[in-house]
């Protein structure tokens, strides 16, 4: 072989691998390159919701019980046996219908008898003593003493004359019987309960308002009432009465409730009246888990921006039923971020949960 031959088959195959080897620094280098570049941080999955523009009402519920405002709790004027009760509980009665009678007849008897047998010895002794006034034996003090023991004796006999007869308890008006305390046959002592009855057009609501809320009610007010004896409804009312101070055992205030719809009523049903206490009006309302709130004691919302989340510093007005009325940072219509933002900073990247993905041009089909 040609000496100039075996030069040049020598430079070609130097030639050739030193192309290979610059290939393969140039891939290394590529290699390193893409290994130290910084890797995208995935964007951050969240649910979203829209700012309202609308009134927004905090409403308190209370609780309380149907009870009558009329109600009379019949005494026994003296004591004696009862001869006779004609009433039950739940009993309709009408004015005067007689409702128990306690006997004084027999009781009475020996009392008279004592009382007339007194008033006789004070008639005696009463012209003993006037006869011997004028006589001039005794003075005529001793006449005035006689004539008062003997007007005590009269007005004794008219007291027992008028116990002697039996007492009937009569109904002062009409109502519904709900407490009877007696039978016949039992002895009662004077100003003892028998017989208690109410007025069914008189049934209430009577509801307890704790101190801190007892300024927000008042007379007039409109509330829906809800009854555990009618599942489901509620009930139109209106606040009759606010008491004039506290219990001072329980600090609550007493409030009447009237229900302002035909629905019967019995005494010790259990309610709850909803009292509508404070209302903002056309205000940015958002759902409460859209805020959060620092350490600092600062509330923020993040707000969505795209496909960014951007903080805001909010100022609130009211809070009712999971919604909150934004007073400033937040505008009717901006979609809040309500779930997803514990770990949000401002300007993150953010995606919707739900949300469709957009289609760009390298996505679209080739026609």
């Amino acid at each position: 072989m040609n000496k100039h031959l075996i030069k040049i088959i020598i430079v070609v195959l130097v030639i050739a691998s030193g192309f290979g080897v610059w290939k393969l620094i140039a891939v290394h280098r590529a290699a390193l390159g893409a290994a130290g570049a910084p890797t995208a941080k995935p964007a951050a999955l969240v649910q979203v919701a829209k700012a309202e523009r609308r009134d927004l009402t905090r409403t308190l519920t209370y609780t309380g019980s149907v009870e009558p405002v009329k109600v009379a709790r019949m005494a026994s004027p003296a004591e004696g046996p009862i001869v006779k009760c004609s009433v039950r509980e739940g009993d309709v009665v009408k004015q005067g219908q007689v409702l128990a009678q306690v006997g004084r007849s027999r009781i009475a008897e020996t009392g008279l008898v004592a009382a007339n047998e007194e008033l006789r010895r004070q008639q005696s002794e009463f012209q003993r003593v006037e006869q011997l006034v004028k006589s001039g034996s005794l003075p005529g003090e001793q006449l005035d003493a006689a004539r008062a023991n003997l007007k005590r004796a009269e007005a004794q006999v008219a007291a027992m004359e008028t116990g002697a007869s039996d007492y009937e308890i009569a109904a002062p008006w009409d109502g519904v019987v709900s407490k009877v305390w007696i039978a016949e046959g039992n002895y009662v002592a004077p100003r003892a309960p028998l017989v208690e009855l109410y007025d069914p057009a008189s049934l209430l609501i009577r509801v307890s308002v704790p101190e801190q809320h007892a300024l927000a009610v008042h007379a007039g007010q409109t509330v829906t009432a809800r009854l555990d004896a009618y599942p489901g409804r509620r009930f139109n009312g209106r606040i009759s009465r606010v008491y004039p101070e506290l219990e001072r055992a329980t600090r609550t205030v007493t409030a009447e409730v009237v229900v302002q719809e035909e629905v019967r009523l019995l005494s010790g049903m259990f309610a709850r009246v909803d009292v509508a206490v404070e209302t903002v009006r056309d205000a940015v309302v958002v759902p409460e888990s859209a805020l959060v709130v620092l350490p600092n004691g600062d509330t923020i919302a993040f707000v969505l921006d795209g496909e960014t989340a951007r903080r805001r510093k909010v100022t609130t007005a009211l809070e009712a039923g999971g919604l909150v009325a934004v007073a400033s940072g937040i505008q009717g219509g901006e979609q809040v971020i309500t779930r997803g933002h514990d770990a949000l900073k401002d300007g993150a990247p953010v995606k919707v949960m739900g949300a469709k993905p957009k289609v760009t041009g390298k996505d679209q089909p080739a026609s």
